[in-house]
């Protein structure tokens, strides 16, 4: 009987968190159905210059949004660590938790490889960069570092979203948490960067 009741108790349980979380989600969905135009059906990008946000991880989509968010202090609009026209905007209307949220939700969805055509000639250049065990250390062999939540999944992002990325922290544009770890990209030939880009890009 005493077992019966403890079973019981965690089916309950159980029930109870599943659809707490399913509400957490649900409201993630709600804040970010807006992102779909831009980022595709449950964040699967078919564009190769927006990035797939769906089943990317939670703390560094927290994260991106946060740093294109513009804050203010002292009454003055400070200038996003990461700036995006567009996304300054969007974000401006949301608050921490409300991003969280969206962060939650789209983490869930399934990630989905670009389908994007991509240059074959520049995969074999970036497969066999001498920099390609730098990008590794950090990202993992396949793109996706799962030990790290801050750490973004790049194995099979699209690549011109991976390439401008890349430009963005070499050019002094991003000014996030991660800049100085990146700024190893300073020393990499933009052609270079760009077959590292279409590298990443073809894995699944």
């Amino acid at each position: 009987m005493r077992k019966s009741i403890i079973f019981l108790s965690i089916v309950m349980l159980t029930i109870a968190f599943s659809s707490a979380y399913a509400q957490e989600n649900e409201e993630g969905r709600r804040f970010g159905n807006f992102c779909s135009s831009c980022h595709g059906t449950a964040g699967a990008a078919v564009s190769d210059a927006i990035p797939s946000i769906g089943g990317q991880h939670k703390d560094y989509l927290k994260n991106s949004m946060m740093d294109m968010k513009p804050m203010v202090v002292d009454g003055k609009e400070q200038t996003p660590k990461r700036y995006s026209t567009l996304m300054k905007i969007f974000l401006k209307g949301y608050s921490e938790s409300e991003i969280e949220a969206m962060a939650d939700w789209y983490s869930s969805r399934p990630w989905v490889p670009t389908s994007y055509p991509l240059n074959q000639d520049l995969v074999a250049k970036g497969k066999v960069s001498k920099h390609l065990e730098t990008c590794v250390s950090c990202h993992a062999a396949n793109g996706n570092n799962t030990s790290d939540a801050g750490i973004p999944r790049i194995g099979g992002q699209v690549p011109t979203y991976l390439y401008n990325s890349l430009l963005e922290y070499k050019n002094d544009k991003r000014m996030t948490e991660r800049a100085e770890e990146m700024a190893i990209v300073k020393e990499i030939s933009d052609e270079e960067l760009k077959a590292l880009a279409e590298y990443f890009s073809s894995l699944k």
